[in-house]
């Protein structure tokens, strides 16, 4: 049993460390608003660490062309219309904002790939697919935003595109300037946890995360775990229909149900209703907990 647990904390390290700076930001809230003004840097070294070291020669994006392309569809389109309706079957308001935001942007490259090499997959889909996905957001997300809440809220798409373009930009230009020699993977890899726990914390600390109601906690969470199954149901079930074998249909999975925190984060300051940010969050933890157990299930 004691061998258990430390197998347990470093299989779900990221998780317990997303909730220990949800609960500091809960706790301790005073360093939030230091920390704002460095969002849109931090996002930029998350683009970065996504891309730097990739060899050009790794994605093949011709021969995955007709998986990226399903890949994509379902991420921007079939993932998101289906998840704003089964959001609004439980919630209303700025929660349902918060999914919207959620579902519309890309990918999380580094764990989709993460946990398709964990679970034995295509990694090499899995890459061309995140980094596709990732090149179409400044386009595609503010549309697919639109599109999903502009009846309930206005949509910054002017912003939201400039500044994806801008965290775009700047993680490349960072991948190309800065040798791969000059920091470790390992420090990188330390930098990008810490990033997304600052992002986590800062986002906790601007809300009043204590105000929101459980039943609504209870509803986020129950939404966020229904959304997951969705992505999950909709790439397995395309994978059956398509006659592809485990090995690809994994990183399909993955690319479409895990949804990038950081550029989701990014959007969703942009609202004044905490439950925006608050619907983010949850839905990254879920997402990161079923990932675990879904890698686990099939590895």
């Amino acid at each position: 049993m004691t061998e258990m647990v430390p197998d347990v904390f470093e299989r779900y390290e990221n998780v317990f460390l997303v909730i220990l700076a949800v609960a500091i930001g809960v706790f301790v809230p005073a360093f939030g608003s230091v920390l704002e003004p460095l969002i849109t840097p931090i996002v930029i070294f998350l683009v970065y660490s996504s891309l730097r070291g990739l060899d050009p020669a790794e994605i093949d994006v011709s021969s995955y062309a007709a998986l990226t392309g399903l890949s994509l569809c379902l991420s921007y389109l079939v993932f998101p219309i289906g998840g704003i309706h089964i959001a609004q079957q439980f919630l209303s308001g700025s929660a349902v904002v918060g999914f919207g935001v959620a579902l519309s942007v890309p990918t999380t490259t580094a764990t989709a790939i993460i946990w398709t090499r964990f679970a034995r997959g295509d990694v090499q889909l899995a890459t061309t697919i995140s980094l596709v996905s990732l090149l179409a957001a400044p386009v595609v997300t503010p549309i697919v935003l639109t599109q999903l809440v502009g009846s309930q809220a206005s949509v910054p798409a002017a912003a939201i595109f400039f500044n994806l373009l801008t965290i775009l930009v700047g993680g490349a230009l960072l991948a190309v300037l800065v040798p791969t020699s000059t920091i470790s993977d390992r420090t990188v890899e330390r930098g990008s946890t810490l990033s997304i726990l600052l992002l986590i914390y800062t986002s906790t600390a601007s809300v009043e995360l204590g105000a929101v109601a459980g039943s609504v906690l209870a509803a986020i969470g129950v939404v966020s775990v229904l959304l997951l199954g969705f992505g999950l149901g909709v790439s397995v079930l395309c994978g059956t229909v398509f006659g592809l074998d485990r090995a690809r249909t994994l990183p399909v999975c993955f690319t479409v149900a895990l949804k990038n925190p950081a550029i989701a984060l990014l959007i969703g300051f942009g609202y004044a209703d905490s439950l925006v940010v608050v619907a983010i969050i949850v839905n990254y933890i879920i997402q990161q907990v079923v990932s675990a157990l879904v890698a686990d299930a099939v590895s």
